[in-house]
């Protein structure tokens, strides 16, 4: 049998990284934890991505509900003190920081953490500061890292990106060019305008979030216009004039052109492959990622990838879930499958755009037969009473020839809708039916009784049919002679 240093080595400490080694590390594994530096523990969610774009949101809101309250006699103008905003972020992300330096992790989990570049150099070898580090398994938690424009002219911009725009920039940007139709793109775009700086939005697609359902994005759309954040779908950047000026095209028709002070760029990520040694590990890649099966291994079988280096959900969360499944097959011989039918995302935005389990797309794909309920908040008291009739929940539901519909995904777009869709998810994970909800008891008013609104619906259509009610008539009488 073989000798190794360890018995599990993980490259990268960010969401991935950290939840690969520290199960491992709990069960008392000798686990070897890899980064490039101290500070790059926390990884992207930490540094530049969940933590302080939900931190930078906390503050916009802040200075949203000022300028509502004016409808009502306060009295509020100008704009946001960036430096003291970035000192909130940045302190924010130090409270979280504590808890996953090389330091915690070693006293807590019994990590072996290393600090440096590290690099395959064997099919189960990994060399870290000229060290050779060997184990039975290897995990590549190495993430990915943002897009920029290629357009011509953009070595003349300074492109900042979910990484740099919190690290790097110093002021509120007075005219500020997003690119992008995504979650971040939007989360962005509207806290920016709420903090006083005037936001285009640039969109090559039809529609904002892409990858929700269009009847909830509509609805943010419809929030960030109210704002004040100027949107052109369909557009794109053919050239930039000189730094502050971009020319735009639709559909290959130019469009004039756009001067911003800032841009900040958010089309999507790309897995991190150059510098690792995959080669020399056997490793593959294509297509600028690395080539994996649905269980989480590449084509060295010793070598598994989680978090944003997998190449599909570039969530923290998504690291979480492929955790899950890699520590099921590393422990279990019944190896589980990559699946996405109890999966979920949320665009922190007011309002909140939520989505659970699979999605019509996902259900077409499949050839799952299914059908769509779309329930309307305007008649919710909570909804009436806290301003927010517009949202509206979209529901998946199964077609059985008998019993109760089963949820198979949906969507929401309200305030807190990534609070209001748990339960549906977990329903969605237990397999039960979504009839449940009829006899649950919420405390009134809250916003998450929307989510019975439909069951309920449903079963009063099949009570009170008319054969129905003749029988429930009959029983009635039988019983109160």
């Amino acid at each position: 049998m073989p000798s190794y240093t360890h018995d599990l080595i993980v490259i990268g400490a960010g969401s991935g990284g950290l939840g690969a080694a520290g199960f491992g590390g709990a069960l008392g594994l000798r686990v070897a934890l890899i980064d490039k530096s101290v500070e790059a523990y926390g990884g992207d969610c930490l540094n530049f991505g969940c933590v302080p774009s939900k931190a930078l949101l906390h503050v916009a809101a802040q200075f949203a509900g000022a300028r509502q309250a004016t409808a009502f006699g306060l009295r509020a103008e100008g704009k946001a003190d960036f430096t003291k905003v970035m000192d909130y972020v940045h302190g924010q992300q130090d409270i979280i920081r504590e808890h996953e330096t090389p330091a915690y992790l070693e006293q807590e989990y019994g990590l072996d953490c290393r600090v440096g570049e590290a690099m395959l150099t064997g099919r189960r070898e990994v060399t870290v500061s000229g060290q050779k580090l060997t184990a039975p398994r290897i995990v590549l938690a190495t993430g990915s890292k943002p897009r920029h424009l290629k357009t011509p002219g953009a070595e003349l911009v300074k492109q900042y990106d979910n990484e740099s725009v919190f690290s790097e920039l110093r002021e509120l940007p007075e005219e500020l060019l997003i690119v992008g139709g995504g979650p971040n793109s939007c989360e962005m775009a509207q806290a920016f305008c709420r903090l006083g700086s005037r936001v285009t939005l640039l969109n090559r697609g039809e529609r904002l979030l892409s990858k929700d359902p269009a009847e909830a994005a509509h609805v943010l759309e419809a929030k960030l216009t109210e704002e004040g954040v100027t949107i052109r779908h369909q557009t794109e950047i053919t050239k930039f004039k000189n730094a502050r000026t971009a020319m735009l095209a639709s559909d290959g028709v130019p469009e004039g052109e756009l001067t911003f002070t800032h841009l900040i760029v958010a089309i999507g990520r790309e897995v991190r492959t150059t510098g690792l040694g995959l080669e020399l590990a056997g490793v593959h890649t294509k297509d600028g990622k690395i080539v994996v099966d649905d269980y989480y291994r590449t084509t060295n079988p010793a070598i598994y990838t989680v978090g944003d280096a997998y190449g599909h959900e570039m969530f923290s969360h998504g690291a979480e879930k492929h955790n899950t499944d890699l520590w099921t097959n590393l422990l279990s011989p019944v190896d589980r499958k990559h699946s996405l039918k109890h999966f979920s995302w949320v665009t922190f935005t007011d309002p909140e755009i939520a989505t659970f389990g699979y999605t019509e797309r996902q259900l077409q794909k499949r050839g799952i037969d299914y059908e769509t309920v779309h329930q309307s908040f305007e008649h919710d008291d909570r909804a009436v009473a806290a301003d927010y009739r517009n949202s509206v929940l979209i529901l998946y539901l199964s077609k059985p020839r008998f019993g109760s519909a089963k949820l198979l995904g949906g969507s929401m777009a309200a305030p807190s809708a990534g609070e209001m869709i748990q339960e549906l998810l977990l329903l969605n994970i237990l397999d039960a039916d979504y009839g449940k909800l009829t006899n649950k008891i919420y405390a009134y008013p809250v916003g998450s009784r929307i989510n019975q609104k439909p069951a309920r619906d449903r079963a009063q259509q099949r009570l009170l049919s008319p054969l129905t009610k003749r029988l429930l008539r009959a029983a009635y009488r039988l019983q109160n002679r």
